[in-house]
């Protein structure tokens, strides 16, 4: 009796800690389609850009709500989602806001006048308060500087940032984080003068936020959850769609994959920019909208994700090419890819085999087997080491698999995604210089109405950092494109570290960061 009664209890024991250790919750993320000035250059007074702000602000009211009556806790809107595209650097002043810290402790809906013209913050925060859902958005940052005594001030004395906040179930600003890593945002606005790692605490779990270019980088993201270990990320993001490699899809997927994490993202919806594609990505949850840019209705993302993911630890380095690309020897081609990138590719012959091909200091290889092969496509292995200057800086080396156009071999910059090839095995390998490495999968489906969709397939492939090899035998559907992506990185010095308030982490580095792939191309001038 006593050890069947010990048995129950260590068994209630051990369901007690599983409930406590297990934090599950519904997040939320809304794909807006922006509304932007006619004239985005002209001047405008303050309350007539608030009027334009507005509109978007009222989505924003009306999908917190239908957010949270299906149960979500946290909602996350696009970036640029309430002030637009196009500004100019002065003509976008009237749409900024001087954001103060989030440890100032202050609720914008219930104190109004505490700190002047800040309408949107307002809005955001009775949003929040009204439905009782976190809110995560994207906005402006004014912050006047004295180019005196501040050696990074700008010419025309203010900083203005690419911003996210973030207000509780209460309506308090509880988190503030300035943009980092810019893509063709300068002079519209500034970088971060030094990286932040902004995170915070909710009752179902810590929350790390950054915007669009981040994803790819080490400063601030890969320190945001190797160093302080946030395991759930929130990504406010206006990303182009480049067919078969730049899907935005596939950077959450990818992010989420590599680190054992959860990333919540909210992209764009924007036809004349092709933005498009926002997700909701962790252990077993694939939730995501359609890349289709033609199409412009707004889309809602609901899912429930568990909070609680344990941190699989910083992985260091990837394998060196070393002597490898003197072993091999095999037909290769050289040719330009989207951007005008150079690159060298190997085709891969046959139902099975093995194919390597290197390009300036990487190389890459593949091992294969087609389930399926569709004897009219013509599969490439290519390889790329690229280091681009304008309008960013990015050092970036990847290996990729995907169907060429069999037309033209010499570009492949198709952008059709009819592919009827099925890999039975897939096992391509990178040889890089060190850096962040990523798995970047896509297949096709149809959907119930016959129309083909892209997917992750998560689930389907194998990733192992250090040796950058991604893997799969369990893909059932058509291969759009197959990619481990490295950014290379060097190591930067640590000058010193303040915090300024709680869960807000500044770490201050002498660097010049590196620049995403090309992502995020927000217009402006």
């Amino acid at each position: 009796m006593y050890a069947k009664d010990g048995i129950n209890r260590l068994g209630a024991f051990v369901l007690f800690i599983t409930m406590v250790a297990s934090r599950k919750v519904k997040v939320a993320v809304y794909e807006h389609v922006v509304i932007s000035p006619d004239d985005p250059e002209a001047y405008f007074t303050r309350q007539e850009a608030y009027q334009w702000m507005l509109k978007n602000l009222d989505v924003f009211v009306e999908q917190a709500k239908d957010a949270a009556k299906q149960g979500a806790k946290i909602i996350v809107f696009p970036e640029y989602g309430i002030t637009g595209f196009d500004h100019s650097r002065n003509s976008i002043v009237p749409f900024l806001e001087d954001i103060p810290e989030a440890s100032i402790d202050w609720n914008p809906c219930r104190d109004p006048e505490r700190v002047e013209n800040t309408l949107v913050l307002r809005n955001l925060s009775c949003i929040a308060q009204t439905n009782k859902i976190y809110v995560v958005a994207n906005m402006g940052d004014i912050k006047k500087c004295d180019r005196n005594t501040d050696k990074t001030c700008p010419r025309d004395g203010r900083y203005q940032f690419n911003t996210n906040v973030v207000f509780d179930d209460e309506g308090k600003l509880i988190a503030r984080y300035h943009k980092l890593n810019m893509y063709d945002e300068t002079p519209l606005f500034d970088p971060a003068p030094t990286p932040e790692y902004v995170f915070f605490d909710t009752p179902f779990g810590q929350f790390g936020t950054i915007i669009c270019f981040d994803i790819m980088q080490y400063y601030p993201t890969q320190v945001l959850l190797n160093r302080y270990g946030v395991r759930n990320l929130l990504v406010t993001s206006a990303m182009n769609v480049f067919l078969p490699f730049i899907v935005p899809l596939q950077m959450y997927a990818g992010l989420a994959k590599k680190n054992h994490i959860n990333v919540i993202a909210s992209n764009v919806r924007n036809a004349l920019y092709q933005m498009a594609g926002s997700g909701i990505y962790g252990e077993g949850v694939q939730v995501s909208s359609n890349v289709n840019t033609t199409s412009m209705d707004g889309v809602l993302l609901v899912a429930e994700l568990e909070t609680e993911v344990p941190d699989k630890g910083e992985s260091t380095g990837v394998t060196p090419v070393g002597d490898f690309k003197h072993k091999f020897f095999n037909k290769t081609f050289s040719g330009n890819y989207h951007f005008g990138l150079n690159m060298t590719y190997s085709i891969l012959k046959g139902r099975s085999g093995f194919v390597v091909t290197c390009e300036d200091d990487i190389c890459c290889d593949v091992t294969y087997e087609f389930k399926y092969r569709d004897e009219n496509e013509i599969f490439i292995l290519s390889a790329v080491d690229e280091t681009l200057f304008e309008p960013g800086i990015i050092h970036m080396q990847y290996c990729a698999v995907f169907k060429c156009s069999p037309d033209n071999t010499y570009s492949c910059n198709y952008t059709d995604i009819s592919v009827n090839s099925v890999f039975a095995d897939i096992k391509l390998q990178g040889y890089f210089d060190n850096g962040v490495v990523f798995p970047l999968v896509s297949t096709l489906h149809n959907n119930k109405l016959g129309k083909t969709e892209i997917k992750m397939d998560m689930e389907k492939y194998q990733f192992d950092e250090i040796n950058a090899i991604l893997h799969s035998n369990q893909l059932e559907n058509p291969l759009l494109t197959a990619v481990v992506f490295n950014t290379v990185y060097n190591e930067e010095s640590k000058t010193g570290a303040s915090s300024n308030a709680p869960k807000q982490c500044q770490d201050v580095f002498i660097i010049l960061p590196l620049l995403s792939m090309l992502l995020c191309q927000v217009y402006v001038s």
